[in-house]
């Protein structure tokens, strides 16, 4: 069946009838008229396609009725539209993007503002015109119309400005700070490195010199000037210039600087005031209320010491309860503070709350060591870091050790003596009891007294003979020291008559396969510690200048870590013998195996012995490298180096160390005496090419030292500043070399090493520790001048006011020649 067409549009009409086509809305035939034409009128006649134009179109196009031409029309639009190019040629270099279909063409510039046609045959919208690129830049210009005048308000700004400006400037005189980053740039500069040794002060005046010495030149009327400076006057101010720069905005932590103003109040014996710094803890940020804790504890020695038991209670009230906020991970805050806390607390009556305190917040690491160190010098008043700070050995508890020594300091020694033999570990009450008997015995030397046995015979109770032999060799090495040679001599034979009591251990060796498989490895911790004592009581020896029993002393050391595990070559020399094809036949014959299964498990049992014992080997050849280390540096060079050599050609294989090949030649090379060059020349023949040098720590070590006698003490703290190693072994490293020039009295190059150091927290330590020893070398009026330049942030100019005052108080407190008063624990409250 033929369905209707329209005669317009060609499209087929589904209804029969229809007047009009639903599509184009033509008329489908001829002669009909619409029904929606008015009545009379007859419908437009059908218009014919223009000749060439098809009759069927992809794009249905209406025609209006108010236009029946309108089809027609935009037919004869399109064919004069420009049509776009697709690549750009001469003349037409214009590029134009379609804005239906994205589509780019090229035409000439002329195009702009006309109508273009797009090149996509399948565009909805081919014919659009082309916008003006600049048209939006010209009309902004158009529109940009003169702005109308306003009232003049410039007398009314000029007011505002200058009144601003001078609240500003007086502000900004009153509260500056000086900016801190010129004390962290390098160093390495022609004018530093080229300078003389006596030459590091640029001569600038126009510019302040970070590196420069602030100081005015020591050397001239020093003492003149000293006797001039009233050190009551310097205190009194000092506590005033804390509290002003506490208020500071370029503060490292403000809670920090109001607990040391608090601290240094209570030490001026201020209480007062103390607790007025104490409650300003509170109102800065960030929130830090166990600071509150360190100027207390000042506060509770007081009381102790006046014996005010209402005050005491109150105090230590609020310490316990303080204490349950210290942060469990607080760094150096936490270390500091609990080894002061516990000695207040045990002197206090509250030994059982300092046992849980220490227990609960002690670490063995350089951190923990670090703080140990500085609160022993603190308390102590004290900072000889030089005699007091050992660079290649930790303490296993050091905040206990603290703990024991700042009683001490209190003047509570049975209580430090109880204590230190409290430690868990033994090798932990050997250390805590060797320093308190060496505190005793440079109490006695430094206040006339006699030093001798009796003097620490308190403490050989609460050691082991191993513990009190070494204890009584380290007090013979002080002795020697303080030029007490007899008295150390009666020391040393004391202890070889303890450790006689206990036989040499026999070196550990490996026999045959059930032997081998059978052997247990005895417990390292006792050995060691027999190895220690040995090796201390050969350094007293080697003091005293007997040779050669410091020599047998020496190899007894080595024999004890030789019982402690069997040698690497012996144990690589069994490892090799499993390799061999007849192995499995001899663990067979050895066990009387009947089975290939058991016979692969017996032998999979010997290589798991095997490789267990090669740990315990590895780890007996590093404490064997520490132990010769260790004596090298203490006057044993030459004799370590004997050991090393019989050592390594020793044809048992059981007592044969390959040491060579270690860091332990280079040790005892850097340790040999300068006039012994004939074994510094023998040593060097016997170093092969791929020898290790020294470690890092070694010699950062020897760099610095080089660079501090040299008079370079910039280029020392600059080397330790880039160094990769971790802080805490820096800083007592740091610590270290400071005191050797304050021991020199080189006060001056030790100013200059604490301003080229990069440490904030670190330069804190430093300019404490200056503040302290200026007071015992009559640079106080020195100190307080360079405390009160721009060199420093307010955190430091605190910190070393601090040690000021701290010093100040010590020595007006001090009275040579008489015993402080003995103070027992009070009883519990």
């Amino acid at each position: 069946m033929d369905l209707p067409t329209c005669p317009s549009c060609g499209a087929s009409v589904l209804d029969e009838d229809a007047v009009e086509c639903p599509f184009c809305g033509a008329a489908m035939k001829s002669s009909a008229k619409s029904s929606s034409s008015p009545k009379g009128k007859a419908a437009p006649a059908q218009t014919t396609p223009p000749k060439g134009q098809p009759a069927r179109r992809s794009k249905r196009e209406t025609v209006s009725d108010d236009d029946p031409f309108e089809l027609e029309r935009k037919q004869q639009e399109a064919a004069k539209v420009i049509p776009l190019a697709r690549k750009p040629a001469k003349g037409k270099m214009f590029r134009v993007v379609c804005p239906m279909c994205d589509t780019q063409g090229f035409a000439s510039p002329k195009v702009v503002g006309k109508e273009v046609k797009c090149r996509n045959p399948e565009c909805l919208a081919p014919v659009f015109t082309v916008p003006d690129p600049d048209a939006g830049e010209r009309k902004s210009k158009e529109d940009e119309a003169p702005k109308e005048k306003k009232p003049s308000k410039l007398p009314l700004i000029a007011v505002i400005v200058i009144f601003s400006g001078a609240i500003g400037g007086a502000y900004w005189y009153l509260a500056r700070v000086p900016d801190s980053s010129e004390l962290t740039k390098p160093f390495d500069i022609p004018a530093i490195n080229n300078a003389p040794k006596n030459q590091f002060v640029k001569d600038d005046k126009d510019k302040p010199n970070p590196l420069a010495n602030p100081l005015t030149n020591p050397e001239q009327g020093t003492q003149t000037n000293q006797a001039s400076v009233s050190a009551a006057k310097v205190k009194q101010d000092a506590l005033q210039n804390m509290v002003e720069l506490s208020r500071e905005r370029k503060n490292r932590s403000k809670p920090f600087s109001r607990r040391l103003a608090a601290e240094a109040y209570a030490v001026a014996g201020d209480l007062t005031t103390a607790r007025e710094q104490i409650a300003y803890i509170d109102t800065v940020s960030p929130p830090l209320p166990f600071y509150k804790i360190f100027p207390l504890i000042e506060i509770g020695w007081i009381q102790l010491k006046e014996k005010d038991q209402a005050g005491l209670k109150a105090t230590l009230d609020q310490t316990i309860e303080l204490a349950q906020k210290i942060p469990q991970f607080g760094g150096r805050d936490t270390l500091d503070l609990i080894s002061r806390l516990a000695a207040f607390w045990i002197a206090a009556g509250k030994e059982d709350l300092a046992t849980d305190l220490i227990r609960q917040y002690q670490a063995e690491n350089d951190l923990a060591q670090l703080s140990a160190y500085l609160q022993i010098a603190q308390e102590a008043n004290h900072h000889d870091f030089e005699s007091l700070i050992d660079l290649h050995q930790l303490w296993k508890s050091p905040q206990w050790v603290a703990t024991t020594m700042i009683l001490v300091t209190h003047g509570y020694p049975d209580a430090a003596l109880n204590w230190a033999a409290m430690a868990p570990e033994s090798a932990d009450r050997t250390e805590a009891v060797t320093q308190w008997a060496l505190s005793q015995i440079e109490y006695a030397i430094r206040h006339k007294q006699q030093p001798d046995l009796s003097l620490i015979q308190p403490a050989e109770q609460k050691l082991s003979p191993t513990g009190n032999a070494q204890m009584l060799a380290r007090c013979a090495r002080e002795l020697v020291l303080f030029k007490q040679n007899q008295t150390a001599e009666k020391f040393v034979d004391k202890a070889i008559s303890l450790i006689k009591e206990q036989p040499v251990p026999k070196p550990l060796t490996l026999g045959d396969i059930k032997e081998v498989n059978s052997l247990r490895l005895p417990q390292t911790a006792s050995l060691e510690q027999l190895a220690q004592t040995y090796l201390q009581i050969a350094c007293a020896q080697s003091d005293l200048g007997q040779k050669q029993a410091a020599l047998q002393s020496l190899k007894n050391a080595v024999q004890s870590i030789h019982a402690i595990a069997p040698s690497l070559a012996a144990v690589k020399e069994k490892t090799n013998e499993t390799s061999n094809f007849n192995f499995k036949d001899r663990i067979k014959d050895t066990y009387n195996l009947d089975t290939s299964d058991r016979v692969n498990l017996a032998v999979g049992d010997y290589k798991k012995q095997l490789r267990s014992l090669k740990a315990a080997a590895e780890d007996r050849n590093e404490r064997l490298v520490t132990l010769l280390a260790q004596a090298a540096r203490s006057g044993l060079a030459s004799d370590a180096w004997n050991l090393v050599q019989g050592a390594n050609q020793n044809p048992d294989l059981n007592l044969k160390d390959d040491l060579l090949e270690t860091t332990l030649p280079a040790i005892i090379m850097g340790s040999v005496d300068s006039q012994n060059a004939a074994l510094t020349s023998q040593i060097k023949a016997a170093l092969t090419g791929n020898a290790p040098k020294l470690s890092k720590q070694d010699e950062l070590i020897r760099q610095t030292v080089s660079l501090i006698n040299n008079g370079k003490p910039e280029q020392a703290a600059h080397l330790i500043n880039q160094s990769d190693l971790k802080k805490p072994w820096k800083g007592q490293l740091s610590l270290k070399l400071l005191s050797r020039l304050l021991n020199k009295s080189q006060f001056k190059q030790a100013v200059q090493f604490v301003t080229a150091t990069k440490d904030p927290v670190l330069r804190e330590d430093m300019l404490s520790t200056i503040g302290s020893v200026a007071v015992e070398q009559k640079q106080i009026g020195t100190v307080d001048k360079l405390l009160q330049s721009s060199n420093y942030s307010p955190t430091e100019r605190i910190s070393g006011y601090l040690g000021l005052i701290t010093g100040i108080q010590a020595a007006q407190n001090d009275q040579p020649g008489s015993a402080p008063a003995k103070e027992e624990p009070a009883k519990k409250l």
